[in-house]
C-alpha cells in the first residue's frame, strides 16, 4: 500500500536554537537608568517563571553595562531612554558578536513624546552591520509611570498595561523568536493612579 508523502523532496525547516545566556545590558545615561533597570528586573523575574510554564530550560541571565563583555551570550536585551540610542546602538556595534539575537526594551519618559514612537530602523541597520539578528523591541511609552506602580502588583490594573507586554516579550525571547509588539501604552486608570499618588 502507497501512501503520498506530500513533504517528500521539501528541506525541512530548521526550529530556532533556545536561548541558553542573555545579558541584560542597561545603556541608559545615568538620568534615566532606574526606569530600564526597574523594567530590565522585571523581566528578569518573570523569565524563569515563564521558562518554566513553557517547559524550557530557563537561560542564565547576566547583567552588564555598555563596555562589559557579552560575547559569551547568544541573545542580547538592550534596555535604554529612547534618547539613549546611540549608547545602545555603540554596544551592537563594539560587543555584540555575530549571529547573536539582540531585542530592545526601550523606554518615552513623557506622554508628549508618545504619539508617534520611533521606530528601530537605526539599531536594525546597526546589528545588519555587525552580523546580529535584530529581532524586535517594545517602547514603553510614558516611562516615568513604572516607577510609580512599582509597589502595586505585577498584573493589577495600574501595572498590567506594561507587564503583559512584557510577558510577551519573554516569551519571544525564550523561543528565539522575532517580536512585533512594539508599543505598550499606559491605561488612562494608570495614568490617574499614578497622579493621585503624587499630590
Amino acid at each position: 500500500m502507497q501512501t503520498e508523502n506530500h513533504d517528500m523532496g521539501r528541506k525541512p525547516t530548521a526550529k530556532p536554537a533556545l536561548p541558553r545566556r542573555i545579558a541584560l545590558v542597561n545603556a541608559s545615561s545615568r538620568a534615566d537608568e532606574k526606569i530600564s533597570r526597574h523594567l530590565l528586573d522585571d523581566l528578569a523575574e518573570a523569565l524563569p517563571v515563564y521558562a518554566r510554564l513553557a517547559g524550557v530550560a530557563s537561560p542564565e541571565l547576566a547583567y552588564a553595562a555598555p563596555g562589559e563583555k557579552i560575547d559569551a551570550c547568544d541573545t542580547v536585551l538592550l534596555g535604554h531612554a529612547l534618547r539613549d540610542v546611540a549608547a545602545a546602538q555603540e554596544t551592537i556595534a563594539t560587543q555584540v558578536t555575530p549571529d547573536t539575537r539582540v531585542y530592545a526594551l526601550a523606554y518615552l519618559r513623557d506622554g508628549a513624546d508618545s504619539e508617534t514612537p520611533p521606530r528601530f530602523s537605526q539599531t536594525e541597520a546597526c546589528c545588519e552591520a555587525a552580523g546580529a539578528r535584530w529581532m524586535g523591541g517594545l517602547v514603553v511609552c510614558e516611562g516615568s509611570l513604572v516607577l510609580c506602580a512599582a509597589g502595586s502588583p505585577r498584573m493589577g490594573w495600574r501595572r498590567r498595561w506594561v507587564s503583559e507586554p512584557l510577558d510577551r516579550l519573554i516569551m519571544a525571547m525564550l523561543a528565539g523568536s522575532p517580536f512585533d509588539e512594539p508599543v505598550a501604552r499606559p491605561t488612562l486608570t494608570a495614568r490617574l493612579a499614578c497622579a493621585l499618588s503624587i499630590r
